[in-house]
Order: structure tokens, then sequence, then C-alpha cells
């Protein structure tokens, strides 16, 4: 069928790995696979963290299905949150009308493929997320063998209320972006915006369905802990019960998955797959007119850019590294492909400081907080600071597209920069420089909420920023050395094309070393302040992480000029 070839035409190309990756020495591959692994066995700690968590609220909850219900919202709030961008640029931002329109296909032929692959990938992350949290919850609750085997339905119909909810934000934002067609700059603050939006709307659910607060039955958690948990989450799951049956087709689901006998399963199941089946076809129903609507106007040539009306760029006494830096910065938000990825991932880390502070320091009247209980310890000042400056520099430095692709975002026009009668070294110091800017503009808004909301005193906080500045420095130098010695180039989404890149993966794995540095060289000034209680142990241990962040920018940066030119001399376009 020509559906199905299409559907697996459009996947391959997403997940493809270019001729000169799959050609690459044994050498290579065999660092690549080490590099996985590494990852793979740092994030091993936060997943079970996650399981335990889950298995542990099946128990106590003993399987509550409105409790059950509300952990599939959560999986299915994961996917809109990754998967509404990937429905606006892959399925109704038309970009490769062009090529499909010239294949003997109908256009709901391929917009059904197009809708087909964001939902497998849909399904992708579902599965992730219910083997992490659905899948503990069952063990905890005890539940049958249907449950498990229910899993396997549950990823399919999981994605289809997601794929509703992101259909639905799509079309609205798509059109804007196609009537911005001519400013792109307008296009890449229209989408941060929207995603902003949806975090805060994100929160603001979790606030109003009791997740981020809740009572504990007057119960004081050093009293009892478990106790104050199991009254947490049963009043939780009252507050739960007026609002889950609303989620219909996610509360029959778990119905079935839960139930006792085959006629509970056999009536859950089906209302649940008659309930999805009538959300895939309203999705199609009411998103194929649009889609059309779309392919017509890029058709028609109205979302295409205009150009540069001055006829090109203009130097000006500013310095060249400052001109560089400017010019970088005004392409970036310009292009449509690379200004909402190189943007979204920073705003993510002040963002994420509010959830924390929503979870950990918010509870009923006449209640302590969990914040306020952890604030009560003379170590505190020491350890909350630490624990939240290695977790920011982690998300920061793996999520800083500018710093991660400097030069394989050129593309094409990298030519470019090898024609430039300008040192190579000004260019790469420009690069550098506009993704640490971007940084720190993130850290500052970071340091200055965990100030407000955690209490971190306020040069405790000056220090976490300068620390962070540094790390960040230093981490965008090697990952910007790493894109140099191997840039992707002829990619035509920015997204896809460098979805295998490992970058990102390398650039974690810095920071997470930064992050055990810091740690390790920390502990003996934290051990040793249990036992005397002396502010001379914080200033010296905050001295201490400053200096070895310092020493870690400036052998990244003596590593990086080492070897720039060599690799940039090598680069062909």
């Amino acid at each position: 069928m020509k559906y199905l070839a299409l559907v697996k035409l459009l996947f391959v190309q997403q997940y493809k790995v270019r001729s000169a990756v799959a050609t690459r020495s044994g050498k290579k591959r065999l660092g690549s696979a080490a590099l996985y692994l590494v990852l793979g066995v740092c994030f091993v700690p936060l997943f079970v963290a996650v399981a335990v968590a889950m298995y542990y609220m099946g128990k106590v909850s003993d399987g509550n299905v409105y409790v059950a219900t509300f952990l599939t919202l959560i999986c299915q709030s994961l996917v809109l949150m990754f998967g509404v961008h990937a429905v606006i640029s892959n399925v109704f931002v038309v970009r490769d009308a062009d090529r499909l329109l010239y294949l003997p296909i109908r256009s709901h032929v391929i917009f059904l493929a197009k809708l087909t692959v964001a939902y497998l990938n849909e399904v992708i992350t579902t599965a992730v997320t219910a083997i992490v949290v659905l899948l503990p919850f069952g063990i905890g609750a005890g539940a049958g063998v249907a449950y498990y085997l229910m899993l396997l339905a549950a990823l399919v119909l999981l994605p289809m209320l997601p794929m509703l909810a992101g259909t639905f934000v799509a079309m609205p934002i798509s059109a804007l972006v196609t009537l911005f067609g001519k400013n792109s700059a307008v296009k890449t603050i229209l989408r941060i915006v929207l995603y902003v939006a949806i975090m805060a709307l994100y929160m603001y659910a979790m606030y109003s369905f009791g997740f981020l607060t809740g009572s504990s039955g007057g119960n004081n958690f050093l009293d009892d802990p478990e106790k104050y948990i199991a009254d947490t989450i049963g009043d939780f799951a009252l507050n739960l019960q007026n609002v889950m049956p609303y989620f219909h087709s996610d509360y029959m689901l778990m119905q079935s998955m839960l139930a006792t006998n085959f006629a509970q399963w056999a009536a859950g199941f089906a209302c649940a797959l008659a309930e999805n089946a009538a959300l895939l076809g309203l999705v199609f129903a009411v998103s194929l007119p649009f889609y059309r609507k779309m392919l017509a106007s890029s058709v028609e040539g109205s979302g295409a850019r205009g150009k540069n009306k001055n006829g090109g760029y203009v130097v000006k006494q500013r310095g060249t590294v400052r001109e560089f830096m400017l010019t970088d910065l005004k392409r970036t938000v310009r292009d449509a492909q690379i200004g909402f990825q190189s943007f979204a991932g920073i705003i993510m880390t002040p963002v994420i400081v509010v959830i924390l502070y929503f979870l950990m320091g918010t509870a009923d009247s006449g209640e302590t907080s969990f914040l306020e209980l952890m604030q009560i310890s003379p170590l505190y000042q020491m350890i909350a600071p630490l624990i939240i400056l290695v977790y920011m520099t982690f998300l920061g430095c793996s999520t800083n597209v500018l710093g991660l692709y400097p030069i394989s975002r050129e593309n094409k026009s990298a030519f470019i920069l090898k024609s430039l009668p300008v040192p190579f070294s000004k260019i790469l110091l420009s690069k550098v420089l506009l993704a640490t800017a971007v940084m720190v503009l993130s850290d500052f808004v970071t340091c200055i909420l965990i100030v407000a909301l955690f209490g971190v005193k306020w040069y405790i906080g000056i220090v976490m920023l300068a620390v962070m500045i540094l790390v960040g420095f230093g981490a965008m130098c090697l990952t910007t050395l790493l894109d140099l010695k191997n840039p992707r180039f002829g990619w035509d989404n920015f997204n896809q094309g460098l979805k295998n890149a490992k970058n990102s993966w390398i650039a974690m794995l810095i920071a997470l070393l930064a992050g055990v540095a810091l740690t390790v060289c920390s502990v003996p000034f934290v051990v040793v302040f249990a036992i005397l209680d002396s502010v001379y142990l914080t200033i010296a241990m905050w001295a201490v992480d400053l200096g070895v962040s310092a020493a870690f920018a400036a052998v990244s940066y003596k590593i990086m000029t080492g070897k720039a030119a060599k690799y940039f001399e090598r680069i062909e376009v």
C-alpha cells in the first residue's frame, strides 16, 4: 500500500543515520557505544528513584483506580509536551510540499502518513513513561496478570488523548507561524511563548488536581514518615475522585487494567477502545481540512521568507567578536527551524526551579511543608544549593543548542566562515561567548528564583551564579570543539538532521563529571561542618568550588583553542 510505504519512508528518514556516520571506523562506533552505556548508567538512579516512588504509591493506594488514572495523565502530559512541537513542525508546517505533491498519492493519504509517524513517536515516549511509571505501580498494587498484558494495549491507546490535545493546540499555532512567515523572529518568539504557556498550564493543572499540594492528616513527617506519606496519598486520592472520571477513556482503561473479574475488564476495555477510536476519528476529521489549507498556502508561497532589505550584513564598528555574536544571534532567532530549539531548553531551568518549589514548598494550612522541614537543618545552606547547582548545570549544559551545534547549525553556509578574512579564533570565541551569554541569562533568573523561593542566602546565590557560568563556559568550549571535529551538514530539517548526533549526550556526560567533581570537593567541608558548625567552612567550600570551576573553564578553553584551527581546516562543505 502507498500509505504504508510512505509511513516507512517518513519514519526511516526521521531516524536515519547518515552514511558518513554509518561507515565510520569500528573504533569510533565502539566509543559511541561506550558513551551511551556510561550515560545509561548515569540515568539509572533517576529511573530507579521514580520507579520506587511509583511502586510505593501503588502499594499505599492499594491500586486505587483514581490514582492510576492520574498517573496515566502524567504519562500523557509528558507525551504532549514532547509531541506538540513535533506535530507543528512535521505535520502542519508544510516544508516538503514540493516533493510530496509530485507523488501519485492523495493529500489525505499523505496527511494520514504524517499523522501516523507523529503517533508512532508518541507511542515510543508512552512506552518509556509506562515502564517507569505504570509498571512499578502495578507491581506495588499487586495487580494480576491482566494488568501487565493490558499495558501493551495501553501503549496503543494512551497516545490518542495527547494526539487530540496536541492537534488542537498545533493548528492555531501553525496558522500563526504561517501568518508570520516573512518574520521568522516573530515566529521564534511565538513558539517560545507557547512553550512557556504550556509549562505554566501544566503546573496549574497539577496544582489544581492537588498533586503539588496535599494533606497529611495533621501528622508530622518526622514523627511518623510512613503514616504521613500514606495519609497524604489517601487524601490525594480523595481529591482525584471528583476529577478523574472526566478523563473517561483513561478512567475506563484503568478500570479494565485493575479489574477483578472478566465482565469489568471487558466493559472497561470495550469502552476505552471505542472512545479512543472516536478520538482518532475526531482528530482526522478536524485536522485534515486544516492540513489541506496549509498545503495550499505552502504551494502558493504565502509562507516564503523575505529577503534582507539591506542586501546583506553591514559590519559596524563594534568589534569583530561582538559583531559575529550579534549577527549569529539574529540569524538564529530568524531561523524558524533553529530558533525555538536554541532557547526552549534554556527556558526549562527556571521553570523546573518553580516546579520544584511547588513540589516541596507547599502544604495545607497549619502544616509544615517538606521545604520548611529541610530548612531547619544547619546543613541546608550548604547541601541544598549544591544539589540545585549540580542539577541545573546538568540541564543547562545539555540543552543549550547554541553551544552543542555551533558549526553544524551553519549547515551549507559554513563555507562562508572559511572564506571570511577574519581569524577563525575570533569566530570560534564569538560562538562560545554567545552560547555562554544565553546560559548566563538563564542562570541569572534561576539563581534569583533559588534565593527568593528556597531561602538560600543571597551571597551564596551570587557564588552559585559564578560557578554555573564558569562550568557552562567550559562545557561549551568542549562541545564546540566536538561539533567542530565532526560537523553535520546537508540537513533539511534541523531537528531531524541532528537527532542522532551525540553532542548532547557528551554534554550530559561533561556536566555529570563536573557535578561529581564539585560534589567530591564539597563533601569534606559538609562533614566537618556537621561537627564544628562554622560559617568559615561554608565560605571555604564555595571558594574551592569556585576555584575548581575556574580551572575547568581555563583548561577547556585551552584544549579548544589548541585543536580548533586544525579541525576547522579539515572541514569540507
